[in-house]
C-alpha cells in the first residue's frame, strides 16, 4: 500500500503489548456501551489502523501477493464497512466527487498498462476507505444522542498518546526523511514509535478535531485535550500540520469565544480576539522562529524555486525541507512526459518507481500520476466540501468550515490522503459536514423520531439544485 517507514525502530515489544492490550479491552467496552453499530465500526477500525502501525516493523513487511498487513486490513475494514453502512446512502452527490476520483485512476491505469494495476488496487482501497469511514460517521451521529459519539471516539486515541509518552520519556525519537542536521534537538520528532511524524501528526489533529466536536464533553475536559494534543503536535515535530491547524484553531477558539457574549457586544469581542491573535502569532513567531524560518525565505522572493531541479542548488534543495525541489522533480517529470502522461498522468502510485520521496504535495502528486483530471477531481472533492459547511446552519459551522481549510493547507506539504491516517481524519471531517447539514431538513416532529425514516440529507442531495 505504499507504505513508508520501515527502517524506522518501533517502540520494545514489552510497551506495546500491554498497552494495545488494555486499550484494546478499554475499546472493546466503548464499542459495546455506544450501542451504536456504525460507531463501533469506526472506533474499533481506527483503534486498528493506529495499533498495527505502531508495530509497522511487522505489519508494513509483505504478507501475501505483496501486500502487507496493513494494506490487507485496510481492504478488509473497507469491505467490512460496506457491511456496517446503509447502502443508499452512497447515492449522496457530495460523494460524486470521490468516485470521479476512482474513476480518474481507473482511466490513468488502462493508459500505463498492467503494471499500474496493483497501485490502481491501493488508491481504490484509500478512496473506498474515506468512504465508508465518511458515511460511518454520518450514520453514528445520526444514531447517537447528541455529542456521545464524538466523546466516545476520543478512546481511540489513547493508545498513540501513551506510545508518545514513552518515546518522550525514554527518548526514543526519530530523525525527519530531509533532515540536514542529525545532531539538532529541532530536528527530532517524538512519534511513539510509528513509522513517520506526517501520519502520527495527523493522528494527533483527529484528535484534536473530534474533542472540538464533541458538544457534550465538559468545556475544561475538552480544552484540556486540545492543549494535550497541541503538545503532541509539538512534540511530533512536524511543521507542516502546526500550521495546517491554525485556521481550524483560530475558528474554535474564536467561534467558542465569542458564543458567550451578546450579539451587540461581539464586534468588540472579535477585535479583542483578533488583538490576542496576532499577539499570540507573534510570540509564536519568536519561539519557534528557527522551525520556520524557511518561509520568510520563501515570503522575501529572493530565492526563485519556479525552475528544473537540476538547476537548483545546494542550499536551495534544503528550502521547506526540500520540498520546493521535491515539488519541481515530479513536476518537470510530468512536463517532460508524452501526451498520454500530460493527459493521464504517469499511472496510481507510480511514483515509487522513480522518486525517493513522495510529493509532499496532493495536486503535484495527482498532476504526475493522474494529469489535470487528478488535480481537477482533488480540487472538486475539497471545495464540494467546503461549500456544503458553509451551507450548514448550526453553532459550530465556523468550526467546520475551518476543520475543511485545515485540511485543504495540510495536502500543500503533504499527502494525507494517500495516508489511510489522512482518510480517517477527512472522513471524520466530511461526515460531520453531511451530519450537520441533514439536521437543517429535519422538523422539530422527525427529530423525535427513530432511525426507520429517509434520512433528509439523502434528500437534500437528491433535490435538484441542492
Amino acid at each position: 500500500m505504499g507504505e513508508i517507514g520501515l527502517g524506522v525502530p518501533s517502540l520494545p515489544t514489552y510497551l506495546l503489548i500491554p498497552v494495545t492490550i488494555l486499550t484494546g479491552v478499554l475499546m472493546l467496552f466503548a464499542m459495546v456501551r455506544i450501542r451504536n453499530r456504525p460507531a463501533a465500526f469506526v472506533m474499533g477500525a481506527a483503534w486498528l489502523r493506529y495499533i498495527m502501525s505502531a508495530f509497522h516493523e511487522v505489519t508494513y513487511r509483505p504478507l501475501v501477493a505483496g501486500m502487507s498487513s496493513n494494506a490487507l486490513g485496510s481492504i478488509g475494514m473497507v469491505g467490512l464497512g460496506l457491511l456496517t453502512i446503509n447502502w443508499r446512502h452512497l447515492a449522496f452527490k457530495l460523494l460524486l466527487p470521490i468516485y470521479a476520483m476512482i474513476i480518474v485512476a481507473g482511466i490513468s491505469t488502462i493508459a500505463n498498462g498492467p503494471q499500474a494495476i496493483s497501485g490502481f488496487i491501493t488508491v481504490a482501497t484509500k478512496f473506498g476507505y474515506l468512504i465508508v469511514v465518511t458515511l460511518s460517521v454520518f450514520e453514528s451521529l445520526r444514531r447517537a444522542r447528541r455529542g456521545d459519539f464524538m466523546t466516545a471516539f476520543l478512546w481511540v486515541f489513547v493508545a498513540p498518546l501513551i506510545f508518545q509518552l514513552f518515546s518522550i520519556v525514554l527518548h526514543i525519537a526519530k530523525h525527519t526523511e530531509s533532515d540536514q542536521c542529525p545532531t539538532c534537538s529541532d530536528s527530532l520528532s517524538y512519534i511513539g514509535g510509528y513509522h513517520h511524524e506526517a501520519a502520527f501528526s495527523v493522528v494527533l489533529a483527529t484528535a484534536l478535531l473530534a474533542a472540538c466536536f464533541a458538544e457534550r464533553l465538559n468545556k475544561y475536559i475538552r480544552n484540556g485535550i486540545v492543549l494535550v494534543c497541541l503538545v503532541g503536535i509539538f512534540f511530533a515535530n512536524y511543521r507542516t500540520t502546526i500550521i495546517a491547524i491554525t485556521p481550524f484553531l483560530a475558528a474554535y477558539f474564536g467561534f467558542s469565544s465569542l458564543s458567550r457574549f451578546p450579539r451587540r457586544d461581539r464586534p468588540f469581542v472579535s477585535s479583542a480576539i483578533i488583538l490576542f491573535g496576532c499577539i499570540a502569532f507573534g510570540l509564536a513567531t519568536i519561539v519557534l522562529g528557527d522551525r520556520f524560518q524557511d518561509l520568510g525565505v520563501v515570503a522575501t522572493g529572493h530565492t526563485n524555486l519556479l525552475k528544473p531541479p537540476e538547476e537548483f542548488s545546494v542550499d536551495e534543495t534544503r528550502v521547506l525541507s526540500g520540498r520546493a525541489h521535491i515539488w519541481s522533480q515530479y513536476i518537470y517529470a510530468w512536463i517532460r512526459g508524452s501526451t498520454i502522461n500530460h493527459l493521464f498522468g504517469f499511472g496510481p502510485e507510480s511514483w515509487q518507481n522513480v522518486f525517493r520521496l513522495y510529493a509532499h504535495n496532493t495536486l503535484v502528486n495527482n498532476l504526475y500520476e493522474y494529469g489535470f483530471p487528478g488535480v481537477v477531481g482533488a480540487l472538486w472533492l475539497w471545495f464540494s466540501m467546503l461549500v456544503a459547511a458553509l451551507r450548514v446552519r448550526h453553532p459550530q459551522r465556523g468550526m467546520l468550515v475551518g476543520a475543511h481549510v485545515s485540511f485543504i493547507v495540510l495536502n500543500m506539504s503533504t499527502m494525507p490522503m494517500w495516508m489511510i491516517e489522512g482518510n480517517l481524519l477527512y472522513g471524520l471531517i466530511c461526515g460531520y459536514t453531511l451530519y450537520l447539514l441533514s439536521l437543517q431538513r429535519r422538523t422539530p416532529a422527525r427529530k423525535e423520531q427513530s432511525g426507520s425514516r429517509s434520512h433528509p440529507a439523502l434528500e437534500l442531495e437528491q433535490r435538484p439544485g441542492a
